[in-house]
């Protein structure tokens, strides 16, 4: 299977196991954040980054709580945040990120180097993301 876990709406896994997926997407959401700080380029955040959007597609009712977590990190743009929210929108292409992201675009507020970051996240909206090359998932589209 990849790797990638599938979890049912209970929570189980279907390898029988069970993960609460609420607790699985933070753990993958403050992994693909560490390994940023601590490493450059995309590579080491793969899996991670390929994890999420699973864990999420596979539990819808997760969808509100995730979202709120991820809208909550366009007020931090610490290393990662662009490429985890980029890589999850470009697949996911959820309405609520997309209307906070351009809230700020539009009403910006701070440095100018946030609107640019928020321009990068915006951009992975559309099916012409000119960053997707980046991620192996998108490389090859």
């Amino acid at each position: 299977m990849n790797g990638v876990r599938r979890f049912a709406p209970d929570g189980s896994r279907q390898d029988g196991s069970v993960t609460e997926p609420v607790a699985e997407f933070g753990r993958v959401v403050r992994e693909v954040l560490v390994t940023a700080h601590e490493t450059c380029g995309v590579e080491a955040r793969e899996p991670g980054l390929e994890r999420a959007p699973s864990i999420l597609q596979a539990n819808p009712g997760l969808r509100g709580q995730a979202e709120g977590r991820l809208i909550a990190l366009l007020e931090s743009p610490q290393d990662g945040v662009v490429e985890l929210l980029s890589f999850l929108m470009h697949v996911l292409r959820w309405e609520a990120v997309q209307e906070a992201v351009g809230n700020r675009l539009t009403s910006p507020r701070g440095d100018v180097s946030h609107i640019r970051l928020s321009e990068a996240i915006w951009d992975s909206f559309s099916d012409t993301w000119r960053d997707r090359d980046l991620f192996r998932r998108f490389a090859d589209r």
